[in-house]
């Protein structure tokens, strides 16, 4: 099982893959909704400046690609969890 990687709204991390060959870093939300954002480069003040990768999610996903930084707002309701798999996280 690969590890698991609880995380927090408004906080900007970085990220990095933590699987081998075919297997696919995911992220599973429950509660609300949130807008993913994503960046190659360090945001001066995120998520300014970052790339909005999903807005309004909810569920479980694969990552097609592992963006460096990585910042999440709440959307709508009250997100209660948000789980990366397969990536670690470090909060900057």
């Amino acid at each position: 099982m690969p590890a698991q990687s609880p995380i927090s709204l408004n906080t900007l991390y970085l990220i990095e893959r933590k699987l081998a060959g075919d297997e696919q870093p995911g992220i599973e939300v429950i509660g609300g909704t949130v807008d993913i954002y994503g960046s190659q480069k360090t945001p001066t003040s995120a998520p300014t400046g970052m790339f909005k990768t999903s807005a309004g999610f909810s569920g479980i996903d694969s990552f097609g690609m592992v963006p460096k930084y990585l910042y999440i707002t709440q959307a709508t309701g009250t997100t209660t969890s948000i789980i990366l798999t397969g990536i670690s996280a470090k909060p900057v």
